[in-house]
C-alpha cells in the first residue's frame, strides 16, 4: 500500500507540475491561447473537451526548453561542457559535478522533463486518434512523441514505453528494449508522414495556425522535419551491425519527401518582457541589466582552439571577445572578419575542462574568459531550436556516405558544405545572408583538416570531418546530437569518439559517461521493473546504449 500511495503521488505530481508548466509557457503565447485553456488537459472528460490546438503551442515550447542547453533550463549544460563547448567562471566555486563527471540517481536527470512533455502529448494522440479532422495534429503529436522517447533512450537505454503514461491503468510499467523502441519509433515517424501527406489537400482536415508555435501550420515543413527526424533516428544505429539491411532500406525510403531545410525554431511570442529561454539566461533583462547565466558561463578554450585553428569566423557569433559583456554595443555587432588574436579586449578564451579561472593573458593579472556570444544571444524575440538545418544536411551527408542515399561522397560534400553554409546563416555571420553564405565557401575552401572534404578519402576519414563539423555548427543548440555522435563512435581502443574532444582533467574516469543513472524515483516508485531492466547494475562509464559499437 506504501509503493501504491507514493506512485499515486508520483503521478498526481507529474500531472500537475506538466500542467502548471503549460501554464507558465503559454504567457509567452498569445492571448488567446491563454485564455481558452481552462480546464486541465490530462482530466479530459468526454470527446475532444480541450482540442489539441490549445496544448499544442506548451507542449512545444517546453520540449524546445527541455532539449537544449538553455540558460534558464541547462537541460543539457552538463554535455555542453564535457563536449568541449562551455566552461565556468573564475568567480565561481569549481563545477566539480560537471568538470568530474559525478553521476548520480539525482543529478543529471532528464527523465521527468520528457515524461512530463510525453503527457501532453498522449492526451493529443488518444483523443484525436480516429478523429479525421484532427489528423495533422495527430500526426504531429506522434513526430513530437517519437523526439521525445528517442531522446530518453539515448540517456538512458531501456524505458518504460509501451505500458507509459497509462497513470491508474498501470502504475509500474515495464521497461521496454532500447532498439525495439527505436523500430516503433520510425515506423509511427512513417505512418505520421504518410497521414500529413495525404492530408496535404484536404480541407477537410484541420490545418494548424497560430497555435503551432514550431512551424505555423505548413505541413510540408512538418513533413520534412519529421522525415528529418528519422533519418536521425537511423544515424544514431549506423553503428548497429545486426540492422544494417533494416537501416539501409529505410533511410533510402526517406528520400520520398525531403529533408528539412529551413532552421526548425519555436517561438510562442518571445518578447522583451518574455524572452526566448536562451535570451533571458544569458542575455540583457528588460531593465538592461545582464542576466545571470551570462556571467557564470564562459567558453571551453576547445572549441576556442578548433575555431582558432580553422580561421572559422563562427568563433566571434559562438563567444564574445574577452571582456566583451550585452551591455556592449558591439556585443550585438561583433567585428567581421574575425581577427585572431590572444588580445584581453578582442581576442577568445577559455578553460579546458577540468580548469576554471586559469587563463590569463598577456598584460592583464585576472583570470578571463569569452561569454556566449551574440550568434546564440541574437534577440529576445528569436526562436528557440528544435532543429538546425545544419544537422539535417550533415545528417543526409554521413547517410550518404553509407550508400543509404544516392551520389556517393561528390554529393556528400555538396551536403556537407551546405551544413557549413546553413550554420553561418543561421549565426548571421558578416551581417546578412549574402555576407554569411560567401564567408562559408571561404571557410570550406580552405584546405585545412576537417574542413576540406576530399572526395577520394577513406568514408571513416569523411564521417569523422562531417561530425567534427556538426560539432562546431551545433555549439550552444542540440548538443545532445552531438553528445550522441561521441558516443556511437566510440573506439575503445583510442578511449574517444567522433568528434575528437579532450577529456576532463581534473576527473578520475578517462572519458565522458555514456549514460545516465536511471532516477530515484524509479527506484522508489517502481522497482521491480527498474531491477528487471538492470537498472541496479547501470555504470554510467561502462553500461551502453544499445546503438553504441
Amino acid at each position: 500500500m506504501i509503493l501504491i500511495n507514493q506512485k499515486l503521488n508520483y503521478m498526481k505530481k507529474l500531472h500537475i507540475i506538466t500542467f502548471l508548466l503549460a501554464v507558465l509557457i503559454m504567457g509567452s503565447c498569445k492571448k488567446s491561447f491563454i485564455e481558452s485553456l481552462q480546464n486541465n488537459p490530462n482530466t479530459p472528460s468526454t470527446g475532444v473537451v480541450n482540442p489539441p490546438n490549445l496544448i499544442l503551442p506548451p507542449t512545444l515550447t517546453n520540449l524546445a526548453i527541455a532539449s537544449n542547453s538553455y540558460g534558464v533550463n541547462t537541460s543539457y549544460e552538463d554535455q555542453a561542457a564535457w563536449l568541449g563547448y562551455w566552461n565556468y567562471s573564475a568567480g565561481y566555486s569549481f563545477n566539480s559535478p560537471v568538470q568530474d563527471y559525478i553521476m548520480s540517481n539525482t543529478a543529471p536527470e532528464l527523465w521527468d522533463n520528457y515524461y512530463g512533455i510525453l503527457t501532453n502529448l498522449n492526451y493529443i494522440v488518444t483523443t484525436t486518434a480516429g478523429e479525421t479532422n484532427y489528423a495533422n495534429y495527430n500526426a504531429i503529436a506522434n513526430v513530437v512523441e517519437a523526439i521525445c522517447y528517442a531522446n530518453l533512450v539515448d540517456l538512458y537505454n531501456d524505458i518504460p514505453f509501451s505500458q507509459a503514461l497509462q497513470a491508474n491503468a498501470n502504475f509500474f510499467p515495464k521497461y521496454d528494449d532500447a532498439s525495439g523502441i527505436y523500430d516503433t519509433l520510425v515506423a509511427r515517424l512513417d505512418a505520421a508522414m504518410t497521414s500529413i501527406n495525404a492530408n496535404l489537400s484536404n480541407a477537410a482536415v484541420v490545418t494548424p495556425g497560430n497555435d503551432d508555435v514550431l512551424f505555423a501550420g505548413n505541413m510540408t515543413n512538418w513533413l520534412q522535419f519529421a522525415n528529418s527526424v528519422k533519418l536521425r533516428l537511423l544515424i544514431h544505429e549506423s553503428a548497429v551491425t545486426t540492422k544494417q539491411s533494416y537501416l539501409q532500406t529505410e533511410a533510402a525510403a526517406t528520400s520520398s519527401y525531403g529533408y528539412l531545410t529551413t532552421d526548425a525554431l519555436v517561438n510562442p511570442g518571445y518578447s522583451s518582457s518574455q524572452p526566448n529561454p536562451m535570451y533571458g539566461g544569458f542575455g540583457l533583462s528588460p531593465s538592461g541589466s545582464i542576466n545571470g547565466e551570462y556571467t557564470y558561463i564562459k567558453a571551453n578554450q576547445t572549441a576556442i582552439n578548433f575555431y582558432y585553428n580553422t580561421n572559422d569566423p563562427r568563433v566571434g557569433y559562438f563567444y564574445a571577445a574577452n571582456n566583451v559583456t550585452p551591455t556592449n554595443p558591439n556585443y550585438f555587432n561583433p567585428p567581421y572578419p574575425i581577427v585572431f588574436t590572444e588580445s584581453s579586449t578582442t581576442g577568445y578564451s577559455g578553460d579546458n575542462l577540468g580548469s576554471q579561472g586559469s587563463i590569463t593573458l598577456p598584460g592583464t593579472d585576472t583570470a578571463i574568459g569569452s561569454g556566449i556570444g551574440s550568434g546564440l544571444i541574437q534577440a529576445a524575440s528569436q526562436g528557440a531550436v528544435i532543429m538546425l538545418a545544419a544537422e539535417s544536411n550533415f545528417l543526409q551527408a554521413e547517410a550518404t556516405l553509407y550508400g543509404w542515399l544516392p551520389g556517393g561522397a561528390t554529393a556528400a560534400q555538396t551536403l556537407y558544405q551546405n551544413g557549413i553554409t546553413a550554420s553561418y546563416l543561421y549565426l548571421n555571420v558578416g551581417g546578412s545572408s549574402a555576407a554569411a553564405t560567401t564567408a562559408a565557401q571561404t571557410y570550406y575552401n580552405q584546405n585545412l583538416p576537417w574542413v576540406a572534404f576530399p572526395t577520394t578519402a577513406s568514408t571513416d576519414s569523411l564521417v569523422h570531418t562531417i561530425l567534427e563539423q556538426k560539432w562546431a555548427a551545433l555549439n550552444g543548440t542540440t548538443v545532445s546530437e552531438v553528445y550522441t555522435d561521441w558516443r556511437r563512435t566510440f573506439n575503445s581502443a583510442s578511449n574517444t569518439g567522433y568528434p575528437i574532444v579532450p577529456a576532463s582533467t581534473s576527473a578520475p574516469e578517462s572519458h565522458m559517461p555514456f549514460r545516465y543513472y536511471y532516477p530515484l524515483e524509479e527506484i522508489n516508485s517502481n522497482n521491480v521493473s527498474w531491477a528487471a531492466a538492470g537498472g541496479a547494475s547501470v555504470d554510467p562509464f561502462n553500461t551502453k546504449i544499445f546503438w553504441m559499437p
